[in-house]
């Protein structure tokens, strides 16, 4: 008996993934929310910020001991929720040579790890019927032109073009999902750079480690189907 078609929204966002950002750490992360779920997500999420008085963008440098309540809030309604966290988190980023590469040459690899998360967001959602809308924070004005190529990568994967109903990019203020992406992978770069300057952002990643049971600078276990992080650490090449 065919599976009835499931739809889902992947929402991915980036932290340290500026050529010259004095970083050697860098993530790109998603939320993916099934698109029956998604309205009513969308809701609890901005009555959460209503209730604290926050109309403004949640982002992750502007964390503050003010709003923790508000952050637990959240956090706490999406591990309870059918929403699910992707990532892929790239440490040692000057191997593969961020500092010396061409800007195009970067920009390649930067958006070649924006289709290494999504395929990683598809491929531990998808029962071969599932459709996806697709929405990249626009990084610049070049985010455009490497849509198209992207999306034929993944509907090359998929083997349809039916599958992804649409690529595109969006800015942050405009979705409440990113924000939510923002805060989680702000969390994990935090962590992963050993960085402890602020409560409030360290009390953020003790939460997330409490609620996911992983400690955001590792990997964890394969096949989780609610919250991942793909670790992956370029080696040094000869020569």
């Amino acid at each position: 008996m065919e599976q009835p078609q499931k739809a889902y929204s992947i929402f991915c966002d980036e932290s340290c993934h500026l050529q010259f950002d004095n970083s050697d750490i860098m993530c790109i992360g998603a939320i993916v929310v099934p698109d029956a779920d998604l309205d009513t997500y969308k809701s609890e999420i901005k009555c959460i910020k209503r209730k604290y008085g926050i109309l403004h963008e949640l982002k992750w440098n502007t964390v503050s001991r003010t709003h923790l309540a508000m952050y637990d809030d959240i956090l706490r309604l999406f591990f309870e929720s059918s929403m699910v966290f992707r990532s892929v988190l790239i440490k040692n980023k000057s191997n593969i040579q961020a500092h010396s590469l061409g800007r195009n040459e970067y920009n390649r690899f930067y958006y070649s790890v924006i289709e290494r998360l999504i395929r990683f967001s598809i491929r531990h959602n998808s029962d071969s019927v599932d459709s996806y809308r697709i929405f990249l924070d626009l990084k610049d004005n070049n985010g455009k032109i490497k849509l198209a190529s992207i999306h034929n990568e993944l509907t090359s994967m998929i083997g349809t073009d039916d599958d992804i109903r649409s690529l595109q990019n969006i800015r942050s203020h405009e979705s409440q999902f990113i924000q939510l992406a923002d805060i989680i992978i702000g969390a994990i770069t935090y962590r992963a750079r050993g960085l402890s300057g602020s409560e409030a952002k360290s009390r953020i990643v003790e939460l997330i480690e409490k609620l996911s049971g992983y400690h955001l600078d590792e990997g964890t276990e394969p096949g989780d189907n609610k919250f991942a992080i793909y670790d992956f650490q370029p080696k040094k090449r000869n020569g």
